[in-house]
């Protein structure tokens, strides 16, 4: 967007926009000029500084002026340039996580990646949500930032609805919402007139979710109602406070100009069309001509002020006299513009329709969602079709149209991409389902309580010692699973004579495994034959210290966490956790307690082979809908030091990981591995 060049408005308007900019620099007043400069509309005899932008809307104006201070160029555009890069960039940043929140999958915001690709494909641009720097063989000029940034302004605000609608506002954030709608909205109709309309409406929705009492619809609408009202009524209070600026400095015959965009001039001259498209004359024999409509109202009055109230009162005239004189043929107009709009937009209408059909068909918390979010491009929409339909239907007048269009493709895509990618994982869920009913068939001991993992490397140190001080926890209906992974053979034997006397009450299991934590722990569950099982992510724990911890625990539970702080534990790679995996687990890291039956179905299943085991054992369990307990777990020092080199490839390693695992984690909705029985209750573990 930076290094795009500068995309000039129309003659009259560069001129116009220029003429404001280099007074704005000069006297610090805005919207003034020097009479005389500037466009041609509306000139007034006299010398001195007259009202500029009047019958225009003047956001752009403004902001090109106010710009000045920060980019101190002699050109309006650049300020113009840098505010639209800002405008397009900011929805970018939420959009992947809001649209994973609406389906619930990481992958589905992922999707994100590939939206300016498909608006390319479906709308000839990059750039998503406006339609900035396009031209065809009707619109010559390239779309510039006075229709460019209202329809960037509009699709930040829907991302920013949908945003606050995934994150479940109370009243006390949607009346912070609103405040913030409505300044955007009053932005909007700076802008350009009317499209701020459909901005500060999208409040209601917020209070539509935020609501939980009685009367939400009345609640809803009323919320609306005000901020569509104070969105119209703040761009005066702002005109007003410039009027107050520039009223002692422009010359007196100003009066006669309109303050703001006429409204009749280009409704009359739209029943020229189709003659700017084809070139084939008008049935109600208009031009699409400024000049044209000057003319036809110095017929009327010859000394007529262009842009005056007297102006657009004798365009008004015209133009009602125009469909009264033929309805029948106002109607057809407007509906071939319709038709003709709707064919502009055709492959974006193709993707959303595509989506309705493939998401629909899947139930699920995301069609409340989808509903929720939808409902606030609705009024964009609407108002959308009437620059297009009521005046002509050019690049220029998309600006709405274009916004909602493409915030609904986006949840198209993500819902497509969402649907499609998960397809294999309904296929997969029937394979899973047989698994664990063969583990159940050879499940184990009966009578085994507790089974706590011990994975080792070498089996050095104080192995033996933590142990001893373990077993003696324990009874004689509990068992201790330890897994050497990644030693020599002779680290086995040591391992089984380490055990051979053993006359302690729990019994001792040696089992090897493949390398790695997580090829550990998967086959050492798989071993283990409680009804309950313990473990940890190092040979520091779990000690007897967690099974304390964990006793008190109500039997429902399937799985607890004991957290702690670690030394050295990542900040970033906590949130980079949170953000892929959607899980608020505190520590990921720390021992677990889960139900026997249940985590040996996940282990006959898990992928993983390195430390992130347990966080694949978390999503599985959320996934699912098990709650996660988290309980405070007795500190220990880290089990070793590691170099810096080290953690670094580490951490590289757990962000690809978790990366894998956000891909997958739909692998496992949907399943059931707990028979929890007609109370709700997991069984008994033996006494």
């Amino acid at each position: 967007m930076l290094t795009m060049p500068d995309l000039p408005y129309h003659p009259a308007r560069d001129l116009e926009l220029r003429a404001t900019y280099d007074t704005y620099v000069q006297t610090g007043v805005p919207l003034v000029k020097q009479n005389g400069t500037g466009s041609w509309y509306g000139e007034l005899p006299g010398e001195g500084l007259t009202k500029a932008a009047g019958d225009d809307d003047p956001g752009s104006y403004l902001v090109a002026s106010w710009m000045s201070h920060l980019t101190g160029s002699d050109s309006p555009y650049t300020g113009l340039r840098w505010v639209m890069a800002l405008l397009c960039a900011l929805p970018m940043l939420i959009l992947p996580l809001t649209v994973a929140r609406i389906y619930g999958r990481t992958r589905a915001g992922m999707a994100m990646l590939a939206l300016p690709v498909l608006t390319w494909l479906t709308n000839g641009t990059l750039l998503v949500g406006t339609e900035y720097g396009l031209s065809d063989k009707v619109a010559v000029t390239a779309v510039y930032a006075l229709y460019g940034l209202p329809a960037s302004l509009i699709f930040l605000s829907l991302v920013l609805v949908a945003y606050a609608v995934t994150r479940r506002p109370g009243v006390r954030a949607a009346i912070a919402w609103t405040i913030v709608l409505v300044l955007l909205a009053t932005f909007g109709n700076l802008l350009r007139s009317l499209s701020g309309a459909g901005i500060a409406m999208a409040a209601g929705v917020v209070w539509w979710v935020a609501w939980r009492g009685r009367l939400r619809w009345a609640v809803a609408c009323a919320a609306a109602g005000v901020s569509v009202v104070a969105a119209f009524w703040l761009p005066g209070v702002v005109m007003d406070r410039i009027d107050a600026q520039r009223d002692p400095v422009v010359l007196t015959e100003t009066s006669k100009l309109l303050d703001a965009h006429g409204t009749w001039h280009p409704l009359y001259l739209g029943l020229s069309y189709p003659q700017p498209l084809t070139g084939e004359p008008s049935t109600f024999g208009i031009e699409w001509s400024d000049e044209f409509g000057w003319m036809k109202a110095r017929e009327v009055d010859p000394d007529v002020v262009v842009s005056s109230a007297e102006y657009d009162a004798i365009i008004k005239d015209l133009f009602l006299d125009e469909v009264r004189s033929a309805p029948i043929a106002t109607l057809n107009l407007y509906l071939a513009k319709t038709l003709y709009t709707a064919k502009h937009f055709a492959g974006m209408i193709v993707v959303i329709l595509a989506a309705i059909v493939v998401v629909w068909r899947r139930a699920g918390p995301h069609r409340e969602r989808l509903r929720q979010v939808s409902a606030a491009a609705v009024p964009i929409l609407l108002l959308g079709l009437v620059p297009p339909v009521l005046v002509m239907p050019m690049l220029y007048y998309y600006t709405e149209l274009v916004a909602a269009l493409a915030f609904l493709t986006a949840l198209a895509l993500g819902g497509l991409v969402w649907a499609i990618s998960t397809l294999p994982s309904v296929v997969r869920v029937d394979e899973r389902a047989r698994t664990p009913q063969r583990l159940r068939l050879d499940d184990s001991m009966p009578g085994i309580g507790l089974a706590v993992v011990v994975p080792t490397r070498d089996g050095g140190g104080d192995l033996r010692q933590r142990l001893e001080a373990l077993a003696n926890r324990m009874t004689t209906h509990d068992e201790i699973v330890l897994v050497q992974h990644g030693a020599s053979h002779a680290t086995s034997r040591d391992l089984e004579l380490m055990v051979a006397g053993w006359d302690l009450p729990a019994r001792v299991v040696v089992v090897v495994s493949e390398p790695g934590l997580g090829n550990a722990l998967r086959t050492g569950v798989l071993a283990s034959s409680g009804a309950r099982v313990l473990m940890g992510v190092d040979e520091a724990s779990p000690d007897g210290g967690d099974i304390d911890s964990f006793a008190t625990l109500d039997a429902s539970v399937v799985l607890a966490v004991g957290s702690q702080r670690r030394p050295g534990r990542s900040r970033a790679l906590a949130w980079w956790r949170e953000a892929l995996l959607h899980t608020d687990v505190d520590d990921s890291q720390g021992t677990y307690w889960v139900e026997g039956g249940w985590v040996r179905s996940f282990a006959a299943v898990s992928r993983e082979d390195g430390p992130l085991w347990t966080t694949e054992m978390l999503v599985a369990a959320q996934r699912q809908g098990i709650e996660v307990r988290e309980v405070p777990a007795p500190p220990r020092d880290a089990p070793s030091a590691r170099d810096g080199g080290r953690r670094r490839r580490d951490a590289a390693v757990a962000t690809w990981a978790l990366w894998r695992l956000a891909v997958r984690r739909d692998d496992y909705a949907g399943q059931t591995w707990v028979d929890r029985g007609p109370s709700g209750s997991l069984p008994p573990a033996p006494a």
